[in-house]
Parts: structure tokens; sequence; C-alpha cells
């Protein structure tokens, strides 16, 4: 597949303030309004779609769920980010993890008015039985797989930083994809209800977008690693991969456009870098949004992206391919 024409993208894994509070009755989360005003206001002086991945325990609330259906109807994608954000998703019995992403897809549904297709596990922990539940579901595609080495050290640390919370940092940590950066393709490739990696697409399989790398030895690239490797490290590898990787895409998280002014001490949290200011928040995502903007790639969302991916692979035709029924989602 050749690279020009690839489009590519901007998803945001939406760890709420919500979730990470443990869901506190009567609590008015600014990821969803202040916080995603200043993002929503960055994506739309650019031009670019958003592809925003929801917890759907954060749609209970009455306030949230017009938020997000607002968001569909501007044409930003809204896909799955499982129903609670349980950070051991992949070790989960095939049942719990069918109705953790099950449940979220339906109140999804019901709140956009389509179906989601594209999902996210909570701390890429995958693994079959998350790829069988997303295929019995029709999903066109994942975005689970992390396959480089890095891996190792930021799952450490991460344990580490969720030491107050026993069970989350055990969690975090009791994962079936350990060997996924020696196995799992750094290109987006097919995958089967096994999770055996395919040369072509199937009507019984998915899409795998990994997050991208350059290689298995160098970090996976999204917000993040401007914070742990310096902003010109990070800008330097963004625009490599946009002129290298046939499915890159750039990934967000709410705690990169919150401040400290929009938490609470009311609660506890464990979530990265919300004691850095917004204003250099605001400053670092602008200089990323340019660099895609004004890149010769195209941006739009990342079911556009998956979109291109099945249009390239032919052998598929009707079946998934170009008449493409999965289009008639969202």
């Amino acid at each position: 597949m050749h690279l020009s024409g690839a489009p590519t993208a901007v998803s945001i894994n939406f760890d709420s303030l919500n979730e990470a509070y443990g869901f506190p009755a009567g609590y008015r989360d600014p990821s969803f309004f202040e916080g995603m005003d200043r993002l929503l206001s960055i994506a739309e002086r650019y031009g670019i779609p958003l592809s925003i991945y929801v917890i759907g325990k954060d749609l209970e609330n009455k306030e949230i769920f017009s938020r997000v259906r607002d968001w569909a109807q501007a044409g930003h994608e809204i896909g799955n980010h499982s129903w609670s954000h349980r950070v051991d998703l992949g070790r989960m019995t095939p049942a719990m993890v069918r109705d953790e992403i099950g449940r979220a897809h339906d109140l999804i549904a019901d709140c956009i008015g389509a179906e989601p297709v594209g999902f996210i596990a909570p701390a890429w922990s995958t693994s079959s039985r998350v790829v069988k539940a997303l295929i019995e579901l029709r999903y066109l595609y994942d975005t689970s797989v992390f396959p480089s080495f890095v891996l190792y050290p930021a799952v450490i640390k991460n344990f580490f930083h969720h030491l107050g919370n026993p069970k989350k940092s055990i969690r975090i940590i009791d994962r079936p994809d350990w060997l996924g950066p020696f196995v799992r393709p750094t290109e987006p490739y097919y995958t089967d209800k096994d999770f055996r990696v395919l040369r072509e697409p199937t009507s019984e399989g998915l899409l795998v977008l990994p997050l991208p790398t350059l290689s298995r030895l160098t970090p996976c690239i999204w917000h993040t690693v401007g914070f742990m490797f310096g902003w010109p490290f990070l800008l330097k590898q963004v625009e490599r991969l946009l002129n290298a990787h046939k499915g890159f895409y750039y990934l967000l998280h709410p705690a990169d456009f919150l401040g400290p002014e929009d938490t609470t001490d009311k609660y506890s949290h464990s979530l990265y870098r919300m004691d850095i200011s917004l204003n250099e928040k605001i400053q670092r995502l602008e200089q990323v949004f340019e660099r895609l903007a004004f890149s010769p790639r195209p941006v739009g969302t990342m079911r556009e992206l998956a979109a291109f991916h099945y249009r390239q692979s032919t052998d598929l035709g009707g079946e998934k391919g170009l008449d493409m029924g999965w289009l008639r989602k969202g």
C-alpha cells in the first residue's frame, strides 16, 4: 500500500476526571465542558475533526450524554473506551470483556444514534478475548496494540505511580499481552478472532491500527511523549511519522487540555501532568495541530483512516470493501 493519500487523525482516549475520582455522585466533570471546549476551539481553527473514545459509565450523566451527542452531531467520531475503564480488560473473563465493551457500545449507540465502530482498551490492555468481542459486535477497527518495547518501562512506571491504589496497581501489570512488542506489527494489519496476524482482511476480521512508532526499539508517539522526552523530540518524531507511517494518528488524553485549576481537592486522583500549567499545555497542542494541519496528508477521523485501509485491500470487494455496508454506521 502506498502512503500517498493516507489520512492521519487525532484521537482522544477520554480518561475523564470523573473516572479518575471514582465516579463520585453529583460531580460535574470539566473534562467534558471547559476542558473539551479548549480542544474543540483549536481543532476547529485548524479544520481537524476528532475521534473521541468515551467511557460508557460517563454517559449515565445526562449532561455528559447530551454533550457527547453534540460532538457527534458536529461531525466528530465517537468511539468506545469500555464501560468502566478497567486497566486489566485483556485479562478479564470472556463474559466480563463482552459486558465491558457491549454495555458501553449500547449506550454510545443510544447517545449518538449509530453504533460505534472503533475501540481502544484502557491502558492498551488487549487480548484475543477483546478482539473476539469486537468482531462479534462488528467493529471495524481497534487501536489497542502498543508495538514498542517501551511498553515495559511505561507499564512499570504506571504501576509505581498507582501504588496508593493497590487494586489498580496490580491490575495495571496483570495483562496478557507482554509479548506484544515481539509479535505485533508496527504498521496497520488485520486480525481474526484468535488475534492472529492476517495478511489481508476478511469479512470476519478486524483492522488493527497500532499506536504509531518508527520501530519496536523506539517510543510509540502520542502526546504524553512530549512531557516525557521533550517537545523537540516529539515534534521531530511526528514529522517523521507523517512522512513514513501508513497508519499514523495522534493520541491525546483529557489531561492534555486540563490544568490544575480544573481539579478539586475534594477527591484524589493519580493522573499524570496535572501540575503543568494550562497555558503551556495549550501552547503544546497548538504546535502539534499546526504540523498536522499543514502536512501534505489529509486529516480526518479514525474511521476515515480505517476506511482508507479497507479500500486499499481490494480483495475484500463488496463484503466489507468499496460498497462497504459498514459505512452506514456512524
